[in-house]
């Protein structure tokens, strides 16, 4: 993050001006070789896929950024995405490069990391679901277990170039919850973090019958839309133990922004009337989505497109007069409690600091005695 005109796009964002954007979420390609339960990803059309030279035109047209996050689908189906990755580090040069995968492909996956020509800007995150009964049996035969913890194994071993990989576990059914003590301590025995996600409802980003909508039912405001084969009250008390575990977690940055995200989930989940934190939006402000065409949707719970960077200037797209009524939905819209949103929302807005204090005491809810 460029640090000098951090505070300044924290200002616009607090005044609902319009700066560049700080933060790009690429979708590389739609296809998926899992089959999961929480996901359509694999089941939507493929549809355009940008080539690397036209990943490197869209992104020149976007400037400089301090963080790029790569996700699909599966980004590592695409056999370019090693080219991908350099045409966007050289055109808009971000500290960050975040790559989110389910570590199918252990082979491919090491040979991208080892030859990305700034290891020490390179994060990967590798995706699980349990341990390997459960974890198998929601992704499918083709993305095991084992396969995801050879992908950090190998990972670790290149910590000495400065790439760094962590693991996220995303919660999908009770089983799933109960196996969280057991993956961390495998993660633990390799030195690496272990975040999680509760599995949404649904998804417009990612079901397959709410693509290019605005999934509003989903965007509660005061609550989460939780996946129905979760426990509402098991999933507070588990969110209610993590947030004393966040200082285990061993990147002190992450431990901030976790912090941050639990507290919210927890007063979500518990119903309290007035849920904190509640960072303002920077949806097509200083966060931008992209699809796989080089369209740009408005967020993960909004994704009619307000238009295509390929194919029109970044003026045009960002702030045309076809953009102002999505930008407007933003500034309306009640609140979601999806973690990549809210964790760039957050910074942005200059809220993630509150992350930084110490956790304050259960919160006061409609479920209280």
């Amino acid at each position: 993050m460029k640090l000098v005109s951090y505070p300044l796009r924290v200002l616009q964002n607090r005044l609902g001006t319009i700066p560049r954007p700080s933060f790009c979420t690429y979708l590389v390609c739609n296809r998926c070789n899992a089959r999961c339960q929480m996901c359509d990803s694999w089941k939507l059309a493929r549809g355009d896929e940008l080539s690397p030279p036209q990943v490197a035109l869209v992104f020149r047209k976007i400037g400089t950024l301090d963080a790029v996050r790569l996700t699909g689908g599966e980004p590592f189906l695409r056999e370019d995405l090693g080219d991908i990755a350099q045409a966007i580090l050289e055109a808009s040069r971000p500290s960050l490069v975040h790559v989110t995968t389910n570590g199918s492909f252990p082979d491919r996956i090491e040979r991208f990391a080892r030859d990305f020509s700034a290891p020490s800007r390179l994060r990967l995150m590798v995706s699980f679901d349990g341990l390997a009964p459960e974890h198998d049996r929601n992704r499918g035969r083709t993305v095991t277990f084992d396969r995801a913890l050879d992908t950090v194994r190998r990972l670790v071993r290149l910590r000495k170039t400065g790439v760094d990989v962590t693991v996220n576990h995303t919660i999908i059914t009770p089983q799933s919850l109960r196996d969280h003590e057991g993956l961390r301590q495998k993660c633990d025995e390799l030195n690496v973090d272990v975040q999680w996600v509760l599995a949404y409802e649904d998804s417009a980003m990612y079901g397959l019958s709410r693509r290019g909508t605005r999934a509003d039912d989903l965007i509660v405001g005061r609550g989460y839309p939780l996946h129905p084969a979760l426990d509402p009250e098991e999933s507070l008390a588990f969110v209610e133990r993590e947030l004393g575990r966040v200082e285990r977690l061993r990147n002190p940055l992450l431990r901030i922004g976790k912090r941050y995200y639990l507290r919210g989930l927890r007063d979500r989940l518990a119903g309290v009337p007035d849920p904190q934190p509640r960072p303002r939006c920077v949806a097509l402000r200083s966060h931008l989505r992209l699809l796989p065409d080089g369209s740009v949707p408005v967020c993960q719970f909004n994704t009619e497109v307000v238009g295509n960077l390929l194919r029109q200037s970044f003026d045009e797209v960002w702030r045309g007069e076809a953009t102002r009524p999505s930008r407007a939905w933003v500034d309306a819209c009640s609140g979601c409690w999806a973690e990549c949103e809210v964790v760039p929302n957050a910074v942005y807005s200059g809220d993630i600091w509150r992350g930084a204090l110490p956790s304050p005491g259960k919160p006061t809810s409609p479920h209280s005695t």
